[in-house]
């Protein structure tokens, strides 16, 4: 995680982390292709189950267009799917 560099024409070392992303669980929202990385649900299945209300989604659009960016709530699709394995045992 740590990397001891020697910097030219000096002998100190300095200490540096790396830089590290952020992880994906962290996230509220994610669009259709956030959702099937995380769960492998495809976009078909997250429109049906926002349809029957068992999964949340808010749409980003400009006023006045018809078209826009759908985005999931993280935790109803964690839910919905903890909700299905209660289901199954």
């Amino acid at each position: 995680m740590f990397e001891t560099n020697t910097f030219a024409g000096s002998d100190a070392s300095r200490t540096i982390a790396k830089a590290e992303a952020a992880p994906a669980h962290d996230a509220e929202f994610c669009d259709c292709q956030g959702a099937f990385l995380r769960f492998g649900l495809k976009r078909s299945l997250l429109y049906n189950l926002f349809g029957q209300g068992l999964i949340k989604g808010v749409s980003l659009r400009r006023c006045g267009t018809t078209r826009g960016k759908r985005l999931w709530n993280v935790h109803s699709i964690r839910a919905y799917l903890n909700s299905q394995m209660k289901m199954e045992a």
